[in-house]
């Protein structure tokens, strides 16, 4: 890790992770559930397909509410980090909190249309990126600060900056829905997989995934017996 540009380490992590914990070895890539050039390009193309949409909704809100917004490569322990220069709490939240809203909302899109191949290389690379990067966000926020910390009068990190433009409280609510609904999601994913166990697809368990009247939400596991 220290060879790396410290930049580039947590999204280099980020990628190790989507390798070594979200899928099973070669089948992680293939439609065949072998390794191959192509199966491993579309795996990558998956990724930054998931990355890039994350930044575009950014920009996207940014460009809906007339906000001003600096982009630079290597900022903010990002490969790609941006400034924006909100001029009022309602912008500055929006902005921050887009990237990984739209990152559920694609995963939802993804689980719901049939016609979408889940086993393809290409869905199971972007799928890994939207289903472990809110985990990830949501960690970094409360215990490692890479990505997340507050600096005076400015921040970086969508987390931080719903805190900045928000408060605690906010921040917080919001990095648990967005792990909770991607530990969801992920779940769900992994039950279409060929290469879970069947202990996962096994329709005698489910994971549920509740909204509160008051704002929160729960999620129940249970077993059938």
């Amino acid at each position: 890790m220290y060879l790396i540009p410290k930049p580039m380490r947590l999204p280099f992590a980020v990628c190790m992770l989507f390798f070594l914990m979200a899928f099973n070895g070669s089948q992680a890539f293939g439609e065949d559930d072998s390794i191959t050039s192509s199966s491993l390009i579309k795996f990558s193309a998956g990724i930054i397909s998931g990355f890039l949409i994350h930044e575009g909704a950014h920009l996207l809100v940014a460009e809906v509410t007339g906000t001003e917004m600096d982009w630079e490569i290597g900022n903010y322990n990002q490969p790609i980090g941006f400034t924006e220069h909100a001029d009022s709490d309602a912008k500055g939240v929006a902005i921050n909190s887009a990237g990984l809203v739209t990152e559920a909302l694609g995963t939802e899109v993804v689980l719901q249309v049939d016609r979408i191949d889940k086993n393809d290389a290409y869905w199971r690379g972007m799928m890994a990126w939207n289903i472990l990067n809110p985990i990830l966000y949501a960690l970094d926020y409360w215990f490692i600060g890479i990505t997340n910390k507050a600096d005076h009068n400015s921040y970086q990190g969508d987390i931080q900056g719903i805190e900045f433009y928000s408060d605690k409280t906010a921040a917080n609510v919001f990095a648990v829905s967005m792990a909770g609904i991607a530990v969801f999601q992920g779940y769900r994913f992994l039950k279409t997989q060929t290469w879970a166990p069947d202990w996962i697809k096994n329709e005698s368990h489910d994971l549920a995934f509740t909204c509160m009247p008051s704002g929160g939400f729960k999620m129940n596991y249970t077993y059938r017996f």
